[in-house]
């Protein structure tokens, strides 16, 4: 009876504990998904509140390399390739920096394209792909060789796309709200095998890179909504969603359907992001082992960036526009284990105050105009 009483004790004792738990976390499940509780309201956060060790790649700078506008980073067998969207071209670097060679090449012959919008690796096949907006991927090795180009199903204006296994994902802005703005396009036949996502379609023209990657899992996410789904072949689901209490809102709030344009146009939302009628918008969505991350723009400007680290072993959230150091982080990419930031030469005297120095003097023989630099951030 004694042995009896004891065990009844010890496992109320569990269920007090994991009930206090559970009530500390700002993590809630709403049926089948979590829900991600977050104040906006400024954190002083320093980078060593995030980050363990920070790694610096100087990006060689040559003629043949020369950096405009980097706006996506891949990472693959130890290489860094950087796309910029306005040369367009992939620019591969070694681990520490040097420029190995460039994927791709803007002309008229049939192994050249007139314009690429996005890039992403097939693992399954190995191959470098290319998204032209007038449907069409062109696929290099990774030595830069060029294998082939092949036609997508006919769509107006793919912006965006990525590999799931045996399938393209691709993004395309939609001529009417009937139009389904993702396609999941089987690599095998190059047909349509699935269609989602039918909108508004005035609201769909931001931040067409809407995808992101996740232990093999493709998210999704669009910028007026704090949703992020999962999906495939099958079906799509809300894995997740953001609660920012009273600032939370919906873009019914302000005249605007979800459903359908109702005859409004494109210019009509971005008065109101200009004015901050719309307080803010969703640029950024992903995740590693141990954070979701967002980032937020207020007032439709590059001043109004926002990050939002939400760290999943306690629920705690970090909130801020810069760090204590002054940095203003720019992340590209997410892999579990760390976090990789472009810096240009402006950034880097924020920067060099929480580097160590061997970090630091990677960057003494650096000049104004060279190429930018990647910030490798090792999560905590």
């Amino acid at each position: 009876m004694k042995y009896r009483n004891m065990l009844i004790k010890d496992v109320f004792i569990l269920l007090f504990c994991l009930s206090l738990f559970c009530s500390c976390s700002n993590t809630e499940k709403n049926n089948s998904y979590s829900v991600l509780k977050v104040s906006l309201k400024e954190d002083r956060v320093a980078m060593m509140d995030l980050f363990k060790k920070m790694e610096v790649i100087p990006l060689e700078t040559k003629d043949s390399c020369l950096l405009i506008w980097p706006d996506k980073v891949l990472y693959e067998n130890g290489y860094y390739g950087v796309f910029d969207s306005k040369y367009p071209a992939l620019f591969l670097f070694d681990r520490d920096g040097k420029f190995v060679r460039k994927v791709g090449r803007k002309g008229n012959a049939p192994n050249e394209y007139t314009e690429i919008y996005d890039v992403t690796y097939d693992e399954e096949a190995g191959h470098i792909c290319m998204l032209s907006p007038f449907g069409e991927i062109f696929r290099y090795a990774l030595n830069g060789t060029f294998l082939n180009r092949v036609k997508l199903p006919q769509r107006a204006n793919y912006q965006s796309f990525e590999s799931l296994k045996n399938y393209f994902v691709t993004w395309t802005l939609s001529g009417k709200d009937e139009d389904a703005g993702i396609s999941i396009i089987s690599k095998r036949t190059m047909h349509c095998v699935k269609k989602y996502w039918k909108e508004n379609r005035n609201l769909d023209f931001l931040y067409p890179r809407g995808f992101y990657k996740f232990r093999g899992k493709m998210y999704f996410f669009r910028p007026f909504g704090r949703e992020v789904y999962q999906f495939d072949k099958n079906n799509m689901n809300i894995a997740y969603k953001w609660d920012f209490g009273k600032d939370n809102y919906s873009v019914e709030d302000f005249g605007f359907s979800k459903a359908e344009s109702k005859g409004e146009q494109e210019g009509g939302v971005m008065k109101k992001l200009k004015d901050s009628s719309i307080p803010y918008l969703i640029s950024n969505q992903t995740q590693s082992n141990k954070y979701y991350y967002t980032k937020l723009v207020f007032g439709f400007t590059p001043n109004g960036q926002y990050h939002v680290f939400y760290r999943k072993s306690d629920g705690k959230s970090f909130f801020f526009k810069k760090t204590k150091e002054g940095i203003k982080l720019n992340p590209l990419l997410f892999c579990d284990d760390f976090m990789l930031c472009l810096a240009s030469n402006a950034d880097m005297n924020a920067y060099i105050r929480v580097l160590d120095e061997k970090e630091n003097r990677k960057l003494i023989k650096r000049k104004e105009d060279d190429n930018p630099v990647l910030i490798k951030c090792y999560f905590k």
